[in-house]
């Protein structure tokens, strides 16, 4: 039975993700690195496409009450430069390129570590995001646990992760784009992700599953779709997930 196949069969269990072991050690991800259709890209020049990618993201916490916003796995900080200053914003991130990019901006702090217990006090969170994170975790129920207990009441917890159940997935197979990351280890589909929330104690407020009006929304992208013959399958609809949910 392939990967994706172990991914279905999650609808029919009660596991929330499929451990898939790494393929290689960890590496600095802001070098030079190669994506899933083989071009070398150096991810440090594409700041500000990045920056877009996640804007619906940080319209949402510009919206919230102000207090403390927790970025883990904050990157270069795309995410909390575009946070309004009236948050609290610190970062974190294992990479100390990352911390370093994200503590040089303005009014932002980061620090070099994981997000664990202890990290910040109990309830003192207004809102905590993990984009591209979670798949990332040996043990993201953990974390997932974690980040509740780090939420003030009615927190928000915004959680982006590769949808393994999506279209792509399903006529690619094994060789679905995300899949190519080696550090991928936890692989969800949003219905597992989604009932992993609701299990911790999360209330699922809205689901957004980014792909129109974005850089991926291309005409090769339905081509490759449609023929479904290519070496790695595109960017598409519903091959990531975005939840975003409550402290119930």
């Amino acid at each position: 039975m392939g990967i994706i196949d172990a991914c279905l069969k999650l609808y029919e269990g009660r596991d929330y993700f499929v451990s898939y072991p790494a393929r290689t050690e960890r590496q600095e991800y802001w070098n030079q690195t190669r994506d899933p259709d083989g071009n070398i890209r150096d991810i440090r020049s594409e700041r500000d496409l990045r920056k877009a990618d996640v804007a619906y993201i940080a319209d949402h916490l510009n919206r919230l009450p102000s207090g403390r916003v927790i970025d883990v796995g904050c990157g270069l900080g795309e995410l909390l430069e575009q946070v309004d200053a009236r948050h609290d914003r610190l970062g974190f991130d294992l990479s100390e390129a990352a911390v370093r990019a994200t503590g040089d901006l303005p009014g932002v702090s980061a620090e070099r570590r994981a997000f664990t217990e202890g990290c910040v006090d109990p309830g003192s969170c207004r809102a905590i995001v993990a984009h591209h994170v979670i798949e990332h975790m040996e043990d993201p129920v953990a974390f997932v646990k974690v980040v509740r207990t780090s939420l003030s009441d009615g927190g928000v917890f915004v959680c982006g992760t590769p949808n393994f159940a999506c279209a792509a997935a399903r006529i690619y197979g094994d060789r679905f784009r995300l899949l190519h990351d080696p550090t991928h280890v936890a692989l969800f589909t949003d219905e597992s992700l989604m009932r992993l929330l609701r299990d911790v104690g999360f209330r699922i407020v809205s689901v957004e599953y980014p792909f129109f009006g974005t850089r991926y929304a291309t005409d090769e992208a339905w081509r490759k779709m449609l023929a479904g013959d290519a070496p790695v399958s595109p960017p598409f609809w519903g091959s990531f997930v975005t939840v975003f949910a409550e402290k119930d």
